[in-house]
């Protein structure tokens, strides 16, 4: 043991010693209520508030005021999606992933643009060209 008690460290203190210095006499109040079980509740989809006529015209009015003064709307234009065309094949399907120089894969890109080619296609010719 230390002769000297300057020479035991000191709990830091951070001011709070007068309040919670000595717990000795806190007794446990016994476990915690259980909460109680969430209603089921059903979802119900929400209607969208119609604006009264005073705020359609003010939206309408400063729509037009940002068109005349050059601005465009950030708000999401509706996604026409492109109907795609199904191709039936009457021979067996794969698929092959590569990775490769980008101007390697530009080109061959390009060159099944130029032709109008899909790019089985495309590798079908060099492939035949390459024979």
């Amino acid at each position: 043991m230390p002769e000297n008690t300057d020479d035991i460290p000191q709990r830091a203190s951070f001011g709070f010693d007068a309040d919670f210095g000595d717990l000795s006499s806190v007794k446990p109040t016994g476990a915690p209520k259980p909460k109680p079980a969430p209603k089921a509740v059903k979802a119900t989809p929400r209607k969208a508030k119609p604006k009264p006529a005073v705020k359609k015209a003010q939206d309408a009015l400063a729509d037009r005021l940002a068109k005349s003064q050059g601005f465009t709307s950030r708000e999401a234009a509706p996604v026409l999606m492109k109907k795609r065309r199904r191709v039936q094949h009457d021979e067996p399907v794969d698929q092959l992933s590569i990775r490769g120089p980008v101007r390697v894969l530009n080109g061959f890109i390009d060159f099944c643009e130029e032709n109008k080619l899909s790019y089985w296609e495309g590798m079908e010719q060099l492939v035949a060209q390459a024979k």
